[in-house]
């Protein structure tokens, strides 16, 4: 029995030796992950202001004043076709046109059976019915 109970604290010396070890493994590779990504965030920021520094040079030889006699021409030409422009008359083609479904409410509340509006409005007898149940619905 003695036995027993002295393996027990040697494998449970044996899992808490370990467990530290592993805790401190994973503490570890966190610091060198948070190392690596730093040391790459320094990089890319080296690296941006070396390109910086040679966009400089070119970004003064460009002519800024070609851009805007550009721009201002653009703008002159889009002012020109603003005021030309009128926009067409409504004409009596445009008009709200009323769905199948809104003549066969109309139709149902003047008092019309189900097969009077099928027939008026050429639809089956099925579409006129799921028409009316739909509305009831809302």
């Amino acid at each position: 029995m003695i036995v027993f109970v002295i393996l027990s604290v040697l494998l449970h010396f044996v899992s808490l030796a370990a467990i530290v070890y592993l805790f401190q493994k994973k503490a570890a590779t966190g610091d060198e992950i948070e190392r690596l990504l730093k040391r790459y965030t320094n990089e890319m920021k080296e690296d941006n202001e070396r390109l910086l520094r040679q966009l400089r040079p070119m970004q003064a030889k460009t002519p800024k004043s070609s851009f805007l006699s550009e721009l201002e021409q653009a703008t002159g030409k889009l002012e020109k076709q603003e005021k030309g422009y009128e926009p067409p008359e409504p004409t009596g083609e445009n008009e709200a046109q009323v769905t199948p479904a809104a003549q066969a409410l109309r139709l149902a509340q003047t008092g019309k059976s189900k097969q009077e509006i099928a027939e008026a409005l050429s639809l089956g007898h099925g579409e006129v019915e799921l028409l009316l149940k739909k509305h009831e619905q809302r």
